[in-house]
């Protein structure tokens, strides 16, 4: 048995800082003593193997809970990103994978539940693949699927349903996918930026319980109001802790969770601790704890906190007000040993219909002309894609196709293509965008949700070279300028996904430092595989076109 003792436990059920002593054998807490006798303690307890660590008022809180997130960001498999996972005081998550489901359909899925080791991985089963009527997917998650799935262990409901207005309008489809998943009891997460009033009334009556796309204050409090579990999201993509503002206007915390949604790699070390300490900038240390472990563990129904027949894992904090970490137990094992046992462990053979997913043919230089632009040119007003920084919604430009043909030349302007990848149709979705890359091109086959191949650049050459090159590669990232590769990233499991954190951790570091400067966006990858996002507002872009508000519109108005 091992014994912490002289601890100030966070107490995530009544929100106190107790002093106390906490032990444990095995992977079970099995007492929690706030007598402060714990040497008169010990001598009851039938066990002559006692080991004792003074944590000499060290903090002691439950590991964390990270109830919305899609690992397939973080361009790792689950058995790779847990090692960063739990080095962020992390030993839950509950994904929703629908970016590999996208891909490869119901064996995507169940590949991400059962991969990790220690880590343990919930499913929500997606709802959405594909997410639209506007896009190709290589998958297809039915009604039929989700009722298969649903019975499995570790799967607690049904993932975020997307297509808010399908749901409203009452499409037969979505609708039976949550039928399902109310006739076996389970959760339903919600997805719906920006609505209100009476639609949100109609999409919660439809049994939504929760929604992490809030975008402003009173609409993060009108949803909470209206009894959704609001899950305020701080990624590398999508950034909303000001939310937390609405502290000052609620006098009852316990429906509000903290969660990644979208990590990248290179910011996955540590990650929920950073996400705390933002947090604390609007709420107490003891209060962003609970966003991480009671709370989500309310809602997804799992047992959480210090407590005797708990699961003995623990992070130790030097203090709470910058969340120092002095060492992280799991399942009653320290981090440092569980690291050394899972970087012995072989890596699990991946499964074929994940690898060899680029179905396209290679693309010639006249595929990038845009017709009214660069021949057969026209008068008239052209849309082009504005983004947000640190935000996953985009707003509508209207320019005159003189201004498009100016601002192309300077890089103000760049054209943006979604090319489909999975059943060879040939479709092309041809754009523009405002103010990202100024030099260079960009290609991705990581675009959300459906996944297809997003290009950005000026240069047909470039951009031709880049698409070619990223179906050699299995897919991936990759950036090419003048008419040579600068770098690549080959993510061959299902074109999101590496099989070892730390090549992809460095080789992402290095691709992202060769095209620092070229664009304003620190993660320009991650950025632009949004901009293939069609729930999201205002314009976005798929293989079959421009999207606006999910409908499809010409690029000339």
């Amino acid at each position: 048995m091992i014994v912490l003792k002289n601890a100030n436990i966070v107490d995530v059920y009544s929100g106190e800082i107790i002093k106390g002593n906490v032990g444990f054998e095995n992977k079970e807490i099995v007492f929690v003593d706030l007598e402060n006798d714990i040497e008169k303690l010990c001598k009851k307890i039938n066990n002559s193997d006692i080991k004792i660590f003074d944590l000499k008022g060290k903090y002691l809180s439950p590991t964390f809970i990270d109830g919305h997130i899609h690992i397939e960001s973080s361009h790792v498999i689950p058995s790779e990103f847990e090692k960063f996972a739990l080095k962020s005081g992390v030993s839950r998550v509950v994904i929703d994978p629908h970016e590999i489901a996208n891909v490869a359909g119901k064996e995507g899925i169940l590949f991400m539940l059962n991969n990790a080791k220690i880590l343990d991985v919930y499913v929500m089963i997606p709802s959405c693949v594909p997410a639209t009527k506007l896009e190709t997917s290589g998958g297809e998650i039915t009604a039929k699927d989700i009722e298969e799935l649903i019975i499995l262990d570790n799967v607690l409901g049904l993932g975020e349903v997307m297509d808010y207005m399908a749901v409203i309008n009452g499409d037969e489809e979505i609708l039976k996918k949550i039928e399902v998943a109310k006739r076996y009891k389970k959760l339903i997460d919600g997805h719906c930026p920006k609505l209100r009033g009476r639609e949100l009334n109609q999409y919660i009556k439809a049994g939504i319980m929760s929604d992490h796309e809030s975008v402003e204050e009173e609409e993060a409090l009108e949803k909470l109001r209206l009894g959704l579990k609001l899950m305020v999201r701080e990624g590398t993509a999508s950034k909303n802790i000001y939310l937390l503002k609405i502290r000052k206007k609620i006098s009852d915390i316990r429906n509000i969770m903290l969660v990644s949604d979208d990590l990248c790699i290179k910011e996955a070390d540590g990650y929920m601790f950073n996400i705390l300490r933002k947090a604390t900038n609007y709420i107490s240390p003891i209060e962003a704890i609970q966003m991480v472990t009671v709370n989500p563990g309310n809602y997804f129904g799992l047992d959480v906190g210090i407590k005797p027949g708990n699961e003995a894992s623990f992070v130790i904090f030097e203090d709470l007000n910058n969340f120092k970490v002095c060492d992280i137990i799991i399942k009653g094992k320290f981090l440092e040993e569980i690291l050394n046992d899972l970087n012995k462990i072989k890596k699990r053979n991946i499964p074929k219909n994940l690898l060899n997913t680029m179905n396209y043919q290679y693309k010639k230089e006249m595929e990038f002309l845009i017709k009214g632009i660069d021949y057969r040119e026209r008068d008239g007003l052209v849309r082009v894609i504005k983004p947000i920084k640190d935000s996953l919604i985009t707003e509508e430009l209207i320019f005159s196709v003189e201004e498009v043909k100016l601002l192309l030349k300077e890089n103000v302007i760049n054209k943006i293509f979604v090319i489909e990848r999975h059943k060879n149709t040939g479709n092309i979705g041809k754009g523009l965008i405002y103010n990202f890359l100024n030099c260079g091109a960009l290609a991705s086959s990581y675009a959300h949700d459906s996944h297809n191949v997003i290009a950005i650049g000026n240069d047909e050459k470039d951009l031709s070279i880049a698409v070619n090159k990223l179906k050699d590669i299995g897919g991936g990232f990759i950036a090419v300028k003048d008419g040579e590769v600068v770098d690549y990233l080959p993510l061959p499991i299902g074109g999101l996904m590496g099989d070892d954190g730390n090549y992809v951790l460095n080789k992402m570091k290095i691709l992202s430092e060769k095209i620092h400067e070229w664009s304003v966006f620190e993660n320009p990858f991650l950025s632009m595989s949004f901009f293939s996002l069609p729930v999201i507002p205002e314009l976005k872009i798929t293989d079959i076109g421009l999207i606006k508000n999910m409908e499809k519109v010409d690029l000339f108005l």
